[in-house]
């Protein structure tokens, strides 16, 4: 990991996927850092300078990702977070336009889940996130909930009018395994520094005793069993298969 914390001449550094981070507290260390931004995606070098008699950082320092759209991705999301009671500062060394960079990183989530959608049909295993870090967006539920198997929806956080996070969130899965799987390896785990929660998410209409009734029940594992059986999880079409197995 040494070899990362170290100063890059300008001439090896891919500005495009490069930040500028400053406003530091003295607590800070390049370590502390680089944990921060590896959370956001691949980190190919980190480099805080420092005062040459007392080999203190001088509060700022810079990061290179190997992608340049994790970059932009983790200026958008850190800015103005707060280490140490200081706020964070950030600011790209690119000079692509700004238009272009938000263009890029908006579809990143969106394209993708709209390709999935296409395929696969909404069985119901809708899981239910909570105690989410207000850190975290949709685009990182999606690289970490995609590794236990096919998200077919772009996942989805509550935000209030400000579009702060809410705490919460949800993750809709391709079939019943992969949810099963899901809850039972990351509930009350550690995800981005908070403990988090999961569980069936509840359905929009009320069970026959009018109370709520979560995802995941028998009724529907059986109709996700009899789409599997004849094929239809995977739609070659853009038509919807109804709860009866037939296409509208």
């Amino acid at each position: 990991m040494s070899s990362i914390f170290r100063k890059l001449p300008d001439s090896e550094r891919n500005t495009n996927a490069s930040l500028y981070f400053g406003n530091l507290d003295p607590q800070c260390s390049e370590l502390l850092m680089y944990e921060l931004f590896i959370q956001f995606g691949p980190v190919k070098n980190i480099n805080m300078p420092k005062d040459r008699v007392l080999k203190t950082h001088q509060g700022y320092g810079f990061v290179e990702f190997k992608n340049p759209l994790d970059a932009k991705y983790t200026e958008d999301i850190l800015r103005g977070a707060r280490l140490y009671g200081k706020s964070l500062k950030l600011k790209r060394l690119d000079s692509k336009p700004q238009t272009q960079q938000r263009s890029q990183v908006g579809t990143y989530v969106s394209t993708k889940s709209e390709l999935l959608s296409d395929k696969y049909i909404d069985v119901g295993a809708r899981v239910f996130v909570n105690n989410l870090n207000p850190l975290i967006d949709e685009k990182f539920l999606m690289n970490t909930f995609s590794k236990f198997g096919t998200v077919i929806k772009e996942p989805e956080i509550k935000r209030d009018h400000e579009g702060t996070s809410m705490g919460f969130g949800f993750v809709t899965f391709g079939d019943f395994e992969t949810s099963d799987l899901v809850i039972e390896k990351l509930n009350n785990t550690i995800l981005m520094n908070s403990k988090i929660s999961l569980d069936y998410a509840f359905k929009s209409e009320l069970g026959e005793n009018g109370k709520r009734v979560r995802h995941g029940d028998e009724a529907e594992r059986k109709l996700a069993a009899n789409a599997k059986k004849n094929n239809l999880l995977k739609s070659k079409s853009n038509g919807r298969v109804n709860k009866k197995g037939k296409h509208k």
